[in-house]
């Protein structure tokens, strides 16, 4: 097989690249339901065959697109956070982070049904990621004083995350919409936080 109905895999990428992309382009389009052996073989442009030969089944392919999404997520997460000092905008690209998330909808809701333990466990890794960089940034605004004395870093960061889960479900929604999301869902966020 040459090509790829999909269009937007590099020519030029190695066949396990285009396995991996090719099943998270499938996986944004149909969901997980749908994902088929032959439906990624196809869709990646390559021959069944060399499909077996990287990976065993389905759920090792999901398990390794998904791991390498959420590395790639978490680094992008990183170097925007980079860029700016202040608590505040920390959190604020923690927020806009997940709305550019749902609006891909790699991380959609109930993703982890019908997946493997291991590819699950995987999922969560990319949880337990957010979770330390929202808990991060809430203890360095009560120690630069810009964030409220009374916030419980653990408590509240599980709070944010769920806020953050849903500007991610509202964004996957309605995607023509990520802008305005992101500036309420900041707005939100800040205002739970921000010493007043």
């Amino acid at each position: 097989m040459t090509g790829s109905p999909h269009g937007d895999l590099p020519a030029g990428a190695s066949a396990g690249d285009r396995i991996v992309m090719a099943t998270l382009g499938l996986i944004a389009e149909d969901g997980l339901g749908s994902l088929t052996m032959m439906r990624v073989a196809e869709a990646a442009g390559v021959a069944r065959q060399t499909l077996y030969n990287h990976y065993p089944d389905i759920d090792s392919i999901v398990a390794e697109a998904i791991g390498r999404h959420n590395r790639e997520s978490v680094e992008m997460l990183e170097a925007a956070m980079r860029v700016v000092d202040r608590p505040e905008d920390k959190l604020e690209q923690l927020v806009r982070h997940s709305v550019s998330v749902g609006a891909h909808a790699h991380h959609a809701p109930g993703i982890e049904h019908g997946l493997s333990a291991g590819a699950r466990a995987t999922l969560r890794e990319y949880d337990d990621a957010i979770d330390s960089r929202i808990r991060g940034v809430l203890e360095d605004g009560q120690e630069s004083g810009s964030f409220r004395a009374d916030l419980s870093p653990d408590v509240d960061a599980a709070l944010i995350r769920h806020m953050l889960d849903g500007l991610a479900e509202q964004s996957a929604a309605t995607p023509e919409d990520v802008a305005a999301i992101a500036i309420a869902g900041s707005r939100t966020v800040l205002a739970a936080v921000v010493k007043r």
